[in-house]
Order: C-alpha cells, then sequence, then structure tokens
C-alpha cells in the first residue's frame, strides 16, 4: 500500500516504491521472490565485459528451488510509483545463470547471471586475415558465422579497414581490439552484434541517446578525480607503411606531446584511425566521476553522456560520459543507482 503524506506546501507526497520483474522460460517468478529479495544489483557494462546480475534470497523455509544452470532469466526494473520519479519498468535484457550458492544461518541463496547474447561460440579462437573490408561488412560476416543479427554504426559502416590480422583470437577480442582502433565499443545484446563509436550521439540503429542533468541534490554520494595524463601525454601518433615510398611514415593526433603507438599500419587511414581514437581515450582518462542516485533511474545506462551542477566548477564545467550503470534494489522498494562517468572529451 503507497505512504500518502502532505509536504509543507500541502502537496500530497506519495512514498516512492521500487518494482521489478524476473522472468524464465516466459514464466513469471516476480511473486514467488519479491517477499523473499534482499537484494538485486544489476551492473551494465560498456561492452568489455558481459552484463552481470545478482540477485539475493532468503530460503528461510528451505523452499526455495535452485535455478538450474544455464536458465535465461529476463529482468526488468524501474519505479511503481512515488514523487519525484517516473513511474514504469524497463527491459534490461536477458542473463544466463552460470553460478549459484547457499549459505547460512541465515539461509539465503545467491542468483549470479551474466548478459545471455554472449554465445560459446563468441570464445571460439581462430585465425584468419581481413582486407580491403569495410567494417560494416566484417560485423555483418562474424554476425553471420553466429546466426545473430549485425548492427554497425552508421558512423562506422563505410570506414575501409586496409588490414586487421585475426591471429589465434576469438571473434569477439578481434572485434573489441578493432573497435579500439576506431574509438568504438563491440558488445552483443539483445540479439544484435553492435559494433558503435564510444562517443556516439545515436545508437547503432539510429535513435538519440538520452542525456542528463545530474543535480548533486539527487545524489547520495559523489567521488571526482583528476588524473595527470600520461607523462603529459595530449595526444597520439602511430606509423604506416608506405609501400609505394618503401619507406615507413608517421601520422598523428592531439597536442605535441603525443604518445607513440607500437603497431605498424598497413595504411594512412588506419594509423590516422588509431591515433585518433588512443588521443580520445587519453581525453576520456584525465578525471573520472563516480556519482550514487539515492532514487535511482533505470534507464540509466553506459553510453550516456551527463552534465552535473551543484558541484565544484571543475565538475559542472565538464562533460561526462557513462561507462557503467550499477542497479541496486533493496528488498524494502529502494533503487539506488551509481554511475560511472569519464570526461566525454
Amino acid at each position: 500500500m503507497a505512504t500518502t503524506t502532505l509536504s509543507s506546501n500541502g502537496q500530497a507526497y506519495v512514498q516512492p516504491r521500487a518494482g521489478w520483474q524476473v522472468m524464465l522460460a516466459g514464466k513469471d517468478l516476480t511473486d514467488k521472490l519479491a517477499p523473499r529479495l534482499l537484494s538485486l544489483r544489476l551492473t551494465e557494462k560498456r561492452g568489455e565485459e558481459a552484463d552481470a546480475l545478482e540477485i539475493v534470497v532468503h530460503d528461510h523455509d528451505g523452499k526455495l528451488a535452485l535455478p538450474p544452470e544455464g536458465a535465461v532469466l529476463t529482468v526488468r526494473i524501474g519505479w511503481l510509483r512515488g514523487t519525484g520519479i517516473t513511474p514504469g519498468l524497463v527491459d534490461k535484457g536477458a542473463f544466463t545463470v552460470d553460478d549459484v550458492s547457499w549459505d547460512g544461518p541465515p539461509d539465503r541463496v545467491t542468483i549470479t547471471a551474466h548478459s545471455a547474447d554472449f554465445k560459446g561460440s563468441f570464445r571460439t579462437r581462430r585465425t584468419r586475415a581481413w582486407t580491403g573490408r569495410t567494417l560494416a561488412d566484417i560485423v555483418g560476416q562474424i554476425a553471420a558465422d553466429h546466426g545473430i543479427a549485425p548492427r554497425c554504426h552508421a558512423d562506422l559502416a563505410g570506414t575501409t579497414v586496409t588490414a586487421a590480422e585475426q591471429h589465434n583470437k576469438s571473434d569477439m577480442q578481434f572485434l573489441r581490439d578493432l573497435g579500439r582502433r576506431y574509438d568504438a565499443v563491440a558488445t552483443v545484446k539483445g540479439g544484435c552484434l553492435i559494433l558503435a563509436p564510444i562517443n556516439a550521439t545515436t545508437t547503432a540503429t539510429g535513435k538519440p541517446i538520452g542525456a542528463l542533468v545530474i543535480d548533486r541534490q539527487r545524489t547520495s554520494r559523489a567521488a571526482y578525480r583528476r588524473s595527470a595524463r600520461e607523462q603529459g601525454q595530449d595526444g597520439a601518433e602511430a606509423q604506416w607503411h608506405d609501400r609505394g615510398a618503401a619507406a615507413r611514415k608517421t601520422t598523428g593526433a592531439g597536442g605535441k606531446n603525443r604518445k607513440r603507438l607500437k603497431r605498424i599500419y598497413a595504411s594512412e587511414a588506419d594509423a590516422s584511425a588509431a591515433a585518433a581514437a588512443e588521443t580520445n581515450r587519453l581525453k576520456r582518462a584525465a578525471a573520472s566521476l563516480d556519482l550514487t542516485l539515492a532514487l535511482g533511474d533505470a534507464l540509466i545506462a553506459p553510453g550516456m553522456k551527463a552534465t552535473t551542477s551543484g558541484f565544484k566548477a571543475e565538475i559542472d564545467r565538464e562533460k561526462w560520459l557513462i561507462g557503467e550503470a550499477e542497479h541496486t534494489m533493496d528488498g524494502n522498494g529502494g533503487l539506488k543507482t551509481r554511475a560511472k562517468m569519464e570526461v566525454a572529451g
């Protein structure tokens, strides 16, 4: 039952209450699990790692059935009601159960699961070379190899890769290495293989990515850190092999104190992309901001841009990029969101 009180200005205030839904093979388990819930934590990564789900429930009566290994859970979280929040549950995707533990007293069960979209085949090592192919071609071929849909962002789709060697690497590792060359992130979500720029303003399907304004009054905790640039470096440079001139040449991006990349690239275009990507990484690493919202927001996800107000001037003047979002629920209807951010550049 909702708790309604009157605020100092006479307006009705409804205590916010979070909600969630967990489905297993089309069966809704929420009603069985909700009375037992101790905590639910969902961590969303930018793409280097799979998203993670942890559900902790009490088993005081010993009647809780443990989910089988490999079971796929689909999860939605959000708010049911309350003043100052937007009601509604947000679909957070599917997760494969890979660890179940029991301990006590008090008796409790911990269920750990990770993004269900990462097939085992993505981890199979292989060796092959990619020459003169666009990023859309590469993403399309690898997606077809694994029976999923390709989603290469429009800003990257037409980019031609002169040469890329996949030597004894899994397809996902190769794509992530390729993504780093083009300052992009490769991941599998919603049954699609996605390659998109880290700083993109739209999704791979062209949908605008939302932006946030976070006021300090919304946060329960904040931590800012400014880091010295790596050896004072404010740019990067890369070498490439000019076959016509039979010589190595150098191209760069950013300031004059540049970091030299070790790899020798097959073309000026490949080298320029790698130098620009490393320059952007250096800019993003210049500062970090870690914020916790007492009234969480399930819509917050990696890739979103944010600005802040009410903090120190150095913080509020930056544009931020969310790299990781952690949503935590408790059995009393609370929902907190922690956003780990870096400079958007």
